[in-house]
């Protein structure tokens, strides 16, 4: 996977497409706002049998979008993905009640239509323009009857808008700590969470988060989607949120200013609070390093910086060249405070990294890549063999979805993956002949071979 880091696309975060609150029942919402000198309008209508996408559908959206990053970032914003896994990217439980409402919020996502009017940022061309589209353009499922229910091994496919690919392709996108997103007790909470994530960065300066935001509260409830319009009633809806957000650590403190419809709301933001990719912190984690500490590495030395070191002292671990005497979190410690005493694995004479606290540059990255020996290229089926099961099944339907997605539907895709996990077909050697298939422009040859051996098994 090519971006393993947690991402939230900078245009949805801002402009907040899914309500913070955790049932809805209106099938439409239309706001119009002021933004540097534009007006914008945003408007959402929804099936009556669904209403408006809100509380829960904020975790499912989240992980669509990292889920479609996460396996390339395709052309046409095809992504496919067993429903036991999106459960999994949703923070969620595998039962059957959770099986229920995922498909319940797909299909929410999949037949409630936007627009935006002079919104929808551009970042590539820096134009500001309009954008008409459902979150999920194509839906398909496999199921275990004829009503849709989704069960352990329905298999889900779709393509996202096309707005949204654009955006992502186009690198307008920041920083979303999923981990913590997750573990906040309320669809609400995380909801506002992902909504002030987004209102931090400015969009024409997206790599500048603001340290403080002050927004006018029937504004704020317009943002956030809430239903009513009376100050009262605003406040409360956002008063359990607010704590728990200070309470974590996220925000420093929330103030409410001001009488009737002039109130104004002031966050301030815990500056130090710096958002950690997955990746990022389970490496950390595995090492034995506390998260608070591994957020001020973040924010002294980069992230690439701190993957580079830690690659490098797995390799000296593994290698023998460096023998850990007290504790894994200790030694890496040294090395990522005292990169200059450590060589790099696998060259006699080892190149300098830059000084501790300087980010490493893509010059130096792309000097070190250089120097480690291109001997033992692991192939697609030595990382297939190197995985558990569940993962390998899960890698090959995502590639299969990608390579063959007009001839292999969800549940072809379905079938290839029960297939995998029950040992009646191997992984690399599937998608070994796919590739290879692809390769040879035999498409049909290999789908038609693959249906025969699914069903003679």
């Amino acid at each position: 996977m090519s971006k393993p880091s947690r991402f939230d696309e900078l245009n949805l975060s801002r402009l907040n497409l899914i309500s913070a609150v955790d049932q809805a029942e209106v099938t439409e919402w239309d706001v119009t706002f002021e933004n540097q000198g534009r007006v914008v309008r945003v408007r959402c209508e929804a099936l009556p049998k669904y209403a408006v996408p809100h509380g829960l559908d904020s975790d499912v959206t989240a992980a669509l979008l990292n889920l479609y990053i996460e396996q390339g970032e395709s052309e046409d914003g095809r992504f496919a993905v067993s429903a036991t896994t999106l459960l999994k990217l949703c923070g969620w439980h595998n039962t059957g009640k959770y099986h229920a409402t995922l498909r319940h919020c797909l299909e929410r996502l999949h037949t409630s239509s936007y627009s935006v009017s002079g919104g929808w940022r551009d970042h590539p061309k820096g134009r500001w323009t309009h954008a008409k589209f459902h979150f999920i353009e194509s839906l398909d499922f496999s199921s275990a009857d004829q009503y849709g229910t989704f069960d352990e091994r329905t298999v889900i496919s779709g393509r996202l808008a096309d707005a949204i690919v654009a955006s992502i392709r186009g690198g307008y996108i920041k920083p979303l700590d999923t981990e913590f997103m997750l573990s906040l007790s309320r669809p609400r909470t995380r909801a506002l969470y992902r909504i002030l994530d987004g209102a931090r960065f400015d969009p024409d300066h997206p790599d500048q988060p603001l340290d403080q935001l002050e927004v006018n509260l029937i504004a704020w409830a317009e943002q956030c989607k809430l239903p009513s319009t009376v100050p009262g009633n605003i406040r409360r809806a956002l008063a359990s949120p607010h704590e728990e957000l200070v309470k974590r650590g996220y925000l420093r403190a929330v103030a409410i200013t001001g009488r009737g419809k002039a109130q104004v709301i002031r966050y301030e933001f815990v500056r130090e609070f710096t958002p950690m990719d997955s990746v990022l912190a389970r490496r950390f984690r595995n090492y034995g390093v506390a998260d608070g500490v591994a957020r001020k590495l973040l924010r002294e030395h980069g992230r690439a910086f701190l993957i580079e070191c830690m690659d490098r002292f797995d390799a000296l671990v593994q290698r023998g060249v460096l023998v850990v005497r007290k504790s894994k979190a200790a030694a890496l410690m040294h090395l990522i405070g005292h990169p200059d005493e450590y060589p790099y694995p696998g060259v006699a004479s080892p190149e300098r990294l830059p000084a501790a606290g300087k980010e490493i540059s893509l010059k130096s990255l792309e000097k070190a890549s250089r120097m480690e020996p291109l001997l033992n290229v692991p192939t697609v089926a030595d990382e297939l063999a190197a995985l558990p099961v569940e993962q390998q099944a899960e890698k090959v339907v995502a590639r299969l979805s990608f390579l063959y997605r007009k001839r292999l539907n969800a549940v072809d895709l379905d079938s290839v993956r029960q297939a995998i996990l029950e040992g009646r077909a191997a992984a690399p050697q599937v998608l070994e002949e796919a590739v290879a298939a692809l390769a040879r422009n035999e498409q049909d040859v290999f789908v038609q071979s693959l249906k025969s051996q699914l069903e003679r098994v």
